[in-house]
């Protein structure tokens, strides 16, 4: 079994749209980039005609520049996003469909040729946040926890064969990340190398954090029908069907390191300004799952003309909406935060006929030097 074909790219750094009178602003910088993004985009048209291939190979060739573009577009967006404020949520114009077609067309690119989508990857759960550090092998039992929820509420009601119960995949997968065990089984649902190794396509454990999230499919007891579709879809457009994708991420590495040890861990806190439902259903105490939906639709509700939010989402914004004892909320605060600093982009461009996606992680960092927000890509593929 082989992981699909990605590769990593290392992007320029680049300056952030904003509502209102910000929006203004953000279209006349477009504006600036959109000339040199035209510009270079046509001669690197011509460029590729007049070095060779065929018009199948050039309308490829641009759709592919045009996609490009649509990611650094997103850089720019999310880098001003940044410098505006310390809140990263639903509310916000990177994530709102509407302001980003106008910063495409901006862009001087066809809004129904160049689709652009910025998702925030803080809003999912972090499988590699469930051991304490890495190298290591010890739980971090608040994570044990929370997945433990989130699997048991989306398990779909017909279980798929090889599917493995949520203490199954939760040991299994605690057994593929640690190391410095003697492969020492977790519970009795565990597995090491020397499961894998003797599976009909045999394959090594890789007793480090994972690193794309398909490479979650290897784990013994996950399989393509893991999650119920309908429950992990709730509160999402009906014409989305949301996937494992959508409700977990491998990033979330910690700022702050152990440097002298070599040792490096996952923050595991989740973005409740952004997370899906299903989400939010497993980081709220056992018995409130429903408690999701009430801070979904509050994060969401606007005035009557439905152009404004109604509530800021600042921190601790989720007691006007549900009360939790001490203990409760102790709890649910250590598994949040309400800012973001891990982005995904995804960008489809056509060019008579032919259609180029690009999927692109973006961190968005404050530089230490200059103070200003840039951004980078960890890892991008083309889909």
């Amino acid at each position: 079994m082989k992981l699909p074909w990605f590769y990593r790219y290392r992007g320029r750094q680049v300056n952030s749209i904003y509502r209102n009178q910000k929006g203004m602003a953000l279209i006349a910088t477009i504006a600036v980039v959109a000339i040199l993004c035209v510009v270079a985009l046509e001669a690197g048209r011509l460029a590729k005609q007049a070095a060779s291939g065929t018009i199948a190979e050039n309308d490829m060739f641009a759709a592919r520049e045009m996609a490009m573009s649509g990611i650094h577009l997103a850089m720019m967006i999310l880098a001003m996003d940044g410098a505006d404020n310390e809140i990263d949520s639903i509310q916000e114009p990177w994530a709102d469909p509407e302001q980003i077609s106008l910063a495409v067309a901006a862009m001087g690119l066809n809004p129904e040729n160049v689709s652009l989508k910025i998702s925030d990857e803080m809003g999912k759960l972090q499988l590699n946040a469930l051991l304490k550090q890495f190298p290591g092998n010890d739980f971090n039992d608040a994570q044990v926890v929370v997945l433990e929820r989130f699997l048991t509420l989306a398990a779909p009601e017909d279980k798929s064969d090889g599917a493995g119960s949520a203490v199954e995949i939760v040991n299994a997968l605690k057994d593929w990340l640690d190391s410095m065990d003697d492969d020492t089984i977790t519970g009795l649902t565990g597995a090491e190398s020397n499961y894998y190794e003797s599976l009909d396509v045999p394959y090594t454990c890789a007793n480090g954090p994972l690193r794309h999230i398909s490479e979650l499919f290897l784990v013994k007891g996950v399989v393509d029908a893991i999650l119920s579709p309908s429950y992990i879809s709730q509160g999402m457009d009906e014409s989305i069907q949301a996937d494992i994708k959508d409700m977990f991420t491998v990033y979330g590495l910690s700022e702050v390191q152990n440097s002298q040890e070599n040792r490096f861990s996952f923050s595991g806190t989740v973005n409740i300004n952004t997370a899906p439902v299903a989400v939010l259903a497993a980081l709220l105490p056992e018995g409130r799952d429903l408690n999701a939906q009430d801070l979904a639709d509050y994060r969401s509700e606007k005035a009557s003309l439905g152009r404004e939010y109604i509530h800021t989402l600042e921190s601790g914004w989720f007691e006007d909406v549900i009360a939790l004892s001490d203990d409760e909320k102790k709890a649910f605060e250590k598994v949040i935060t309400y800012s973001s600093s891990v982005f995904r982009a995804d960008c489809t461009a056509k060019k008579n006929g032919y259609q180029v996606t690009l999927r692109a992680v973006i961190k968005r960092e404050k530089q230490d030097m200059t103070g200003k927000w840039s951004c980078r890509i960890l890892q991008m593929e083309r889909g």
